[in-house]
């Protein structure tokens, strides 16, 4: 098994995983009736009785009264933001944090820490018990300041994994925001709402083999330095990319037998 250092051979090999580059739609541009449909066949999956029937009258309010809908539902503070992520301007903008607020969702927020236990609280919010999973939180939880962004994927394939032997999807919308929302629902329901949206991009397993070729995660002794049982490599064609944020400790191995689970087991 051979290694070289990664540094600059890196650049030349990647995918690019810049996810503002992932937004498809213009959040500005303007809503047609077949857009606020769509929007509303998606709330009506995501948010419970009760809460469908309050989003219909949150939205009705907003298209005659914005500013006060704003304060109403979410906040005077949400009115003067200069933070663009969070300021209201139009309709798509106000649906976000409406959902973000209401819905039994986890919003990660790009290149941002704290994922692990932002999962574990969007399964508790489903009455799923984290813990149940055969998931080692601690070690992901661990890796959060070590890794790059690619730990948010991986974590989230381990947990889809897990999920379908329960009967379950997990996915994640962006809407051309710097973030990701996160959504637990049954298999049913996600096969509803997987149909091609127009205004916002599904982040399922799908979507991020688009963006990786392999990932799979040490299970045995390679022998590299830096290199621990439960570190997780990219493969890139015939090479496998560690995936640490400090570039000088990333390195590409060769020869990894990759039907030996004893070494390497696939995650994605």
């Amino acid at each position: 098994m051979s290694e070289k250092n990664l540094n600059e051979e890196k650049k030349g090999n990647s995918v690019s995983k810049d996810r503002k580059s992932l937004k498809v739609n213009d959040r500005h541009r303007h809503l047609d009736l077949r857009i606020y449909n769509e929007l509303d066949d998606f709330a009506s999956e995501v948010l419970s009785g009760d809460k469908f029937v309050k989003y219909v009258e949150a939205r009705r309010e907003y298209l005659f009264e914005p500013e006060e809908s704003v304060k109403k539902y979410l906040g005077e503070d949400y009115v003067n933001r200069d933070n663009a992520e969070d300021k209201i301007e139009t309709f798509s903008d106000f649906y976000y944090q409406y959902l973000v607020k209401y819905s039994s969702s986890y919003l990660y927020k790009f290149m941002s820490k704290g994922f692990t236990d932002g999962f574990r609280e969007l399964l508790k919010k489903n009455e799923i018990d984290p813990d149940t999973l055969d998931i080692n939180w601690d070690s992901i939880r661990s890796k959060e300041l070590e890794y790059d962004e690619s730990l948010v994927d991986i974590l989230y394939s381990i947990i889809n994994y897990e999920l379908e032997h329960r009967g379950y999807g997990i996915f994640g919308i962006n809407m051309g925001y710097e973030s990701t929302l996160y959504f637990i629902v049954p298999e049913k329901t996600f096969l509803r709402i997987n149909n091609e949206p127009e205004l916002f991009t599904i982040f399922d397993i799908g979507f991020l083999e688009t963006i990786y070729s392999e990932i799979y995660e040490i299970t045995g002794n390679l022998g590299i330095k830096n290199v621990k049982i439960g570190d997780f490599l990219e493969k890139r064609g015939n090479e496998y990319y560690t995936l640490f944020m400090d570039t000088d400790k990333n390195v590409v191995i060769e020869n990894i037998d990759e039907n030996d689970e004893s070494k390497v087991k696939i995650i994605l």
